[in-house]
């Protein structure tokens, strides 16, 4: 009778899910996902990120979200519902070509996801503003537009694009309207036919994690 309570203890204080974030950059994005962490990891998920460690391009990234999967295999690190290592890349100077080779790579891969915005993550933070599909010809046109919109909606007074594209507290500002930008890019219908232009599908991920934690 003891080994059964003991165990059913120690599995009801498994974590229920972790979401391990292997990220291009090791500012920008990283910054949303501290905050993100800070709000709802804990005994139903864990979340934990890493820049890749084998480059920036998308080939690099992609390969390393696949060496930190076979990592934690060999661990053995259990959680009562599994875990998602979720590759984090832009658009940027990647090829469309790589880009449909590596996501084709990773759909093919256990417990390995992925986050794409095109052209940049910045477009991600732009729909916690407001819903829009523009087009963009660069990832500094799109930073820009994003600054402006934060700036505007959120009262802040960010000038130089590189402070923006590191702010440390990025979350803080626009966290409140996560669910907003999660309902915006919902509505925009995405699909993977169409990867060069606008697009993300960061509200796949985030919206599982939400309703993870919960």
């Amino acid at each position: 009778m003891a080994r059964k309570i003991n165990f059913k203890i120690e599995k009801r204080e498994l974590p229920y899910k972790l979401y391990y974030f292997v990220c291009e950059d090791a500012e920008s994005m990283q910054h949303y996902l501290d905050g993100l962490k800070k709000k709802y990891d804990g005994q139903k998920i864990v979340i934990r990120k890493e820049k890749a460690r084998d480059g920036n391009d998308i080939k690099s990234v992609v390969k390393s979200s696949i060496d930190k999967r076979d990592e934690i295999e060999q661990k053995r690190e259990t959680y009562s519902n599994g875990y998602e290592v979720i590759a984090c890349f832009d658009k940027d100077n990647n090829k469309i070509t790589d880009i449909y080779q590596e996501i084709n790579k990773i759909n093919n891969e256990d417990n390995v996801e992925f986050i794409y915005n095109n052209p940049c993550y910045e477009y991600w933070i732009l729909l916690h503003t407001k819903q829009t599909s523009r087009g963009f010809t660069s990832s500094d046109q799109c930073c820009r537009e994003a600054m402006k919109a934060i700036n505007s909606h959120y009262h802040q007074s960010f000038e130089d694009l590189d402070k923006f594209k590191s702010a440390e507290n990025i979350f803080n500002i626009v966290g409140q309207d996560l669910p907003k930008a999660i309902q915006n890019a919902k509505s925009l219908n995405f699909t993977d036919d169409d990867l060069d232009g606008t697009y993300t599908n960061a509200h796949l991920v985030l919206e599982e994690i939400i309703k993870m934690a919960e």
